[in-house]
């Protein structure tokens, strides 16, 4: 059986405010990793899509870049994976598994086999 994704959109669902508690988290000394997690977690690709333009629009910023500044490691990796469209994001995986010597076979299946889009768009 097929399963999909259970994000589901935020109800009650606001850009800005969710740009703010981001800008906030890495605002001053320290990162408040968990309010990174939590914002980002608690709504649809579509709605961090959202997030992502409203923080550029209140603070003329790169959300991405100033996530860079401030994560490392698998967590950094994981948010900024987040942030991508799934179409991006499958293009990225798809790229790391025919870079370098030898092929992630499993990885290029997964992708290629089981997305119902047009797989042309990658």
């Amino acid at each position: 059986p097929v399963t999909h994704g259970t994000i589901t959109p935020a109800e009650n669902f606001n850009a800005e405010a969710e740009a703010e508690k981001l800008r906030k988290a890495m605002k001053g000394f320290g990162t408040d990793e968990n309010a990174i997690i939590r914002v980002l977690t608690s709504c649809s690709n579509e709605q961090r899509q959202q997030i992502k333009l409203q923080f550029k629009t209140i603070y003329g910023k790169d959300l991405i870049s100033d996530l860079k500044s401030e994560l490392r490691g698998n967590l950094e990796d994981a948010v900024l994976a987040l942030l991508d469209t799934p179409l991006v994001l499958d293009a990225k995986e798809l790229r790391a598994a025919m870079k370098g010597a030898g092929t992630n076979e499993s990885v290029l299946i997964e992708i290629l086999c089981s997305r119902t889009s047009d797989v042309s768009e990658l």
